[in-house]
């Protein structure tokens, strides 16, 4: 979470001129004293009461964790290593902070200040974003020892929330009785945090403050391992690069400009240096004699250099000599507008507005104040946008339980029950796919049973040519994909007349015998069975698929229930389950087995039908088919001639003239006076016009059995079978509320969406209630 940065203190003597911000550094203030240009600060009058709501606003809205959800807007300070940033946040807060040789910061530490209060007194928070290997968590935060009322005691709590941050793996209150002497001789420790993301949150209440807030990061380090330089790096720029953020950059003037790496990372996130304000410090280190030094850094204040959108400001902060003494921030700033205003080249600069401590807050303050205003509208648009997602997410998840656990748990029970009978009726509008699912398999199933029919050839040797391809009048099923014909070899004239010939027994001449008929139907009503059992297999398996799909709506947010209700289902359906427990398993298994086995024993009756005795009393559709047939045979056996394959193609099937005499092969098949193979082809008419009426049967049976033998018939013993369970023994009360333990995943989850709308809804009440 980014913050805001910076007050004067209020009661200094001495006015503050206006800030420019046209990118030159030159403001409307003349020359004289850096507190003596005149313009109304930002403690009194309306603009001071409109900066105290906006920060107050700011404020609470980062207590309630805005940042969680918004980039709001901020300033943020990055500088170097002993670029004078910690002495910049004692000027400004009045509070002293850790400074140890070397890095002292070692974490964000993020400061509102706010003059609503009649005394002084201090809060101080740990706030957790990211786990202990950096990875983002969900935000917590913590309050970190007593209100402090005395001033003196701040740096000492500094050092130990500090401490407590690098530190994630103890109790964050082990460092609440450490000494800075303990703090500073801590052993190496290999779970000790070099930096660390997590921030130090610092609630300041003042009188004599404006109320801003702002983040000091760690300084950037060049002499650390590469990986601890990286991480300091990161944090910086991850902080800058959102555009809501203004980057304050501390620039020690006792180096040179282009060795500033701040002012690298500052301008890779802000090229065009729109959101740039720079703070140039330490000016009291140029001697008199650095005058080439002096010049550079005044044509940089002075705009002539290295231009920012809101220019550069420069402020003299209390040495070791003056913060040993015990200046108050008052006398600071008395002495830091002396040496300004007395010392070359800063008296000549026309801006005066450009020098202390009061004047940049003042700037800074305008700054943020606007882009807040500014914010605004976005901000409320926003937190509406994710109030509505919200509370959508939360609708998705399933209530918490409202009934006492049995009746609940019979409930869920009885409506999961409900709502599988109905997808396998096709009653419920929400589960129509299960139903659709099937169809599509017994249309499959369809297109497998037509596959099997008869293929005769109206020809005496069919090699000798082409498929004619007879066909029935029935359209092909849209959507079903091809299927091979399963009996792959063509009978043709030769071979039914053989068939006749294997059948005679003691009928009389110029009489089939009917051992023909059953011989040729049941060469193909015989490979039904395959078919018929892979539709079914196909049809459980889809069951099973949609149970399991059902199941998480009515069972899924507690884990336990569902894996009680699973087992019966999988081993109802005979699909692997090994995880679940023995006793269901063995109860299950049985009435899977009595489930399939009715199931599979009705429909190998049916398939039975189907083999002898042949009948049907559909005389007349009969009669029509095998005249139809026997019409089509005829129609191609007089054209004969046009399906006869040439000479080559002849010899490319192996047909020779003299095969073709061994097999009586008929050329011009209509010159006898009666035809020779009329016995044949009525056969041929009397077996496909039978196979066609058996057909129409098995497509419609097998899947009508499938649904009532065994979808119907799970749906019923899927609630017995669970009902008797469940209220079965005298621990069934107990049972059922140990079923009803919610997933802890989806306790977690709406949890978190309440908790993430009721701090939204805080939020949109501080925002609606600005005025």
């Amino acid at each position: 979470m980014n913050s805001s940065l910076f007050s004067r203190r209020r009661g200094t003597s001495g006015r503050t001129s206006s800030t420019g911000t046209n990118g030159t550094g030159n403001g409307s203030g003349g020359s004289g004293s850096v507190n003596s240009t005149a313009t109304t600060t930002i403690s009194s009058g309306d603009y001071a009461r409109r900066c105290r709501e906006l920060m107050a606003l700011d404020r609470d809205l980062r207590a309630l964790g805005a940042t969680t959800f918004f980039d709001l807007p901020s300033i943020t300070v990055i500088g170097g290593q002993s670029a004078g940033k910690s002495s910049l946040v004692e000027a400004v807060s009045g509070i002293n902070v850790p400074r140890d040789s070397g890095t002292c910061t070692r974490c964000p530490m993020e400061c509102s200040m706010s003059s609503s209060a009649e005394a002084w007194s201090c809060d101080i928070s740990l706030r957790f974003d990211y786990d202990a290997h950096g990875a983002q968590q969900e935000t917590t935060t913590y309050s970190f020892g007593q209100t402090i009322t005395d001033r003196n005691a701040v740096e000492l709590w500094l050092r130990r929330a500090q401490a407590a941050i690098l530190h994630p793996h103890l109790p964050y209150q082990t460092f609440y009785t450490k000494t800075e002497q303990e703090l500073r001789n801590t052993p190496p420790d290999d779970a000790r945090l070099p930096f660390s993301k997590n921030a130090v949150l610092v609630d300041l209440r003042d009188p004599t403050i404006t109320d801003l807030s702002f983040v000091d990061l760690p300084g950037l380090i060049q002499n650390e391992r590469a990986e601890v330089i990286e991480v300091v790096r990161d944090l910086a720029v991850s902080r800058i690069e959102s555009e809501n953020t203004l980057i304050l950059v501390t620039i020690p003037m006792s180096d040179d400009m282009q060795n500033q790496q701040a002012a690298r990372l500052a301008k890779d996130a802000d090229p065009g240096g729109q959101r740039t304000i720079a703070v140039l410090t330490k000016p009291d280190i140029l001697g008199r004699g650095a005058t080439g030094s002096r010049q550079k850094w005044k044509d940089i204040l002075e705009g002539k250099d290295h231009q920012l959108t809101h220019g550069y400001y420069c402020v003299r902060l209390p040495d070791d000599d003056e913060r040993s003494r015990g200046f108050t921030r008052g006398e600071s700033e008395r002495r830091a507008a002396e040496y300004f205003d007395s010392t070359q080249p800063w008296r000549d600069i026309a801006d005066r507005s450009r020098f202390g401590v009061p004047n940049l807050a003042t700037a800074l303050s305008r700054l943020l104040v606007a882009r807040i205003e500014k914010n605004l509208p976005i901000l409320r648009q926003k937190l509406n946008a994710l109030l509505e997602q919200y509370n959508a997410d939360l609708l998705q998840l399933p209530p918490p339980p409202v009934s006492e656990p049995a009746a609940e748990v019979l409930l869920r029970v009885t409506a999961f029950c409900r709502a599988f009978n109905a997808a396998v009726l096709g009653d419920s509008d929400d589960h129509k796919s299960f139903a659709q699912k099937n169809r599509r398999l017994y249309l499959q199933f369809k297109a497998e049973i037509r596959s099997t029919g008869p293929d005769f050839r109206p020809f005496a040797g069919h090699s000798n040519y082409q498929n004619p391809n007879i066909q029935d009048v029935e359209p092909r099923d849209a959507g079903v994909s091809a299927v091979e014909l399963v009996n792959n070899d063509p009978l043709d004239l030769l071979d039914v007349r053989q068939v006749i010939a294997d059948s005679v027994a003691w009928e009389l001449p110029n009489h089939v015998p009917f051992g023909a008929t059953k011989t040729l139907v049941l060469r193909f009503t015989g490979q039904w069975r395959a078919p018929s059992l892979s539709c079914f297999k196909a049809v459980v398996e889809a069951s099973s698929q949609f149970l399991d799909q059902l199941m998480p709506a009515y069972f899924g947010q507690f884990t336990k229930l569902e894996e009680y209700i699973r087992s019966p289902h999988w081993f109802l359906l005979n699909y692997c389950i090994n995880f679940l427990t023995a006793v269901y398993r063995n109860l299950t298994r049985t009435e899977l087995e009595v489930c399939k086995d009715q199931a599979l024993e009705t429909l190998e009756k049916m398939l039975a039908l189907e083999k002898l005795p042949l009948f049907t009393q559909n005389t007349n559709y009969f009669l029509s088919e095998s005249k139809a047939w026997l019409t089509r045979y005829a129609a191609v056996r007089g054209n004969s001639s046009n399906y006869l394959l040439s000479a080559r193609a002849v010899g490319n099937n192996h047909f020779t003239a003299s095969t073709r005499a061994a097999s009586n092969v008929i050329i011009e098949p209509w010159a006898e006076e009666r035809e020779p193979f009329l016995d044949e082809l009525i056969l041929m008419s009397n077996v496909r016009a039978y196979w066609q009426i058996a057909y129409q049967r098995i497509i419609d049976y097998v899947p009508l059995l499938i649904e009532h033998e065994f979808n119907q018939r799970l749906a019923v013993r899927i609630e017995e079978i669970l009902f008797e369970n469940l209220l079965q023994g005298p621990d069934a009360s107990t049972r059922m509320q140990d079923l009803l333990t919610e997933d802890p995943a989806i306790s977690a989850k709406r949890t978190m969406l309440e908790g993430r709308i009721a701090r939204l809804l805080e939020i949109k009440g501080k925002l609606d209630g600005l005025t």
